[in-house]
Parts: C-alpha cells; sequence; structure tokens
C-alpha cells in the first residue's frame, strides 16, 4: 500500500520522520545511496519526496517507489521538450501535459534510485506507458494534481493499488 502526503516545502524532512515514527517502532536511520536517494536502514518500508516552490510531497510504501511534483508556471519547456520523440510531442499541447511526461520519467528514476543524466535520454512515454530503451516499464504509475501542480508516482509493484492522497 501506497500513501501520497502533499504538504507544503518547509521542514520537510521533519515531516517524513514524524509519518514514519508512526508506521516504524524500531528505530530508524535515513541515508542515501551513492546518487543521493534516500532511504531507510533496516526496514522494509520505503519512501520518496520532492518539492517545487512552495509544495511538496511525500510517498510511503511497502514497495520501492519513486514521486515527482512539478509546478505549472508558465515556463517555456522549449529545449526538454525538443529531446523527446516525435510521437511524445505530438502527444503533448499543454505544459499540464509536458509535466506529466516529465514527472513520469523522473518518479521512475527515482524508484530506481538512479540519476537524470544516467537514464533519462532511455526513456519515452507514449500513450499513457513508459519505455525504458525500448521495453515497456512493468511498474505502476499514478499521475494527479489540479491547480499549479503535476505529480506521478511510480511503485515497483504493478498491481498497486491507487495511492491514498493526504493534506498535511
Amino acid at each position: 500500500m501506497t500513501e501520497l502526503f502533499l504538504t507544503a516545502n518547509s521542514n520537510l524532512y521533519e515531516k517524513l520522520e514524524t509519518l514514519l515514527k508512526t508506521r516504524i517502532s524500531s528505530p530508524f536511520k535515513i541515508l542515501r545511496n551513492e546518487n543521493g536517494k534516500p532511504y531507510l536502514t533496516g526496514n522494509p518500508l520505503y519512501f520518496s519526496l520532492s518539492h517545487s516552490g512552495k509544495k511538496a510531497i511525500i510517498a510511503i510504501s511497502d514497495s520501492p517507489c519513486g514521486v515527482d511534483l512539478e509546478l505549472v508556471n508558465g515556463k517555456s519547456r522549449k529545449v526538454v521538450l525538443n529531446s523527446f520523440s516525435y510521437e511524445e510531442r505530438a502527444e503533448i499541447e499543454s505544459e499540464r501535459d509536458f509535466l506529466t511526461h516529465w514527472t513520469v520519467r523522473e518518479s521512475y528514476i527515482k524508484m530506481l534510485g538512479l540519476t537524470l543524466a544516467s537514464k533519462l535520454k532511455n526513456l519515452k512515454f507514449i500513450g499513457g506507458k513508459l519505455y525504458d530503451d525500448g521495453e515497456k516499464v512493468e511498474c505502476a504509475f499514478f499521475h494527479g494534481g489540479d491547480g499549479d501542480l503535476v505529480f506521478s508516482l511510480c511503485v515497483e509493484d504493478k498491481n498497486e493499488k491507487p495511492p491514498i492522497i493526504k493534506n498535511i
């Protein structure tokens, strides 16, 4: 099961630790892998977080997960959009569409614990499906957002049900 928490981008790690303490009874420590992805030692609970501007999102899951949040702000995305395939560009009609394509990629890369530089060029998001080096990614993806934000969640367990979303 995965839960998503939408929050203000202040004291983000304090909020994360508070949420984790309600789910983990033993002491835990948050460390980072060689690519900077935070993880827990000695516990089968996974988490991911993202922030943009004054907003943030935290995912807590029983399976490896990655989450990305971006704000709709009218910023030109032409340079990045030019690196997308023709099929992808044909699907993108708005900034919100672009941000969905972007956050799907980034949530997957975060779930893997890799960096954008090492993986981004291998990914395509076409017809609502993510492809990595031409192979369909077998993970569960969820998208959402309203107003000025767009987010995507990637969970390794492809049978994952839609997450519970809470505002904190």
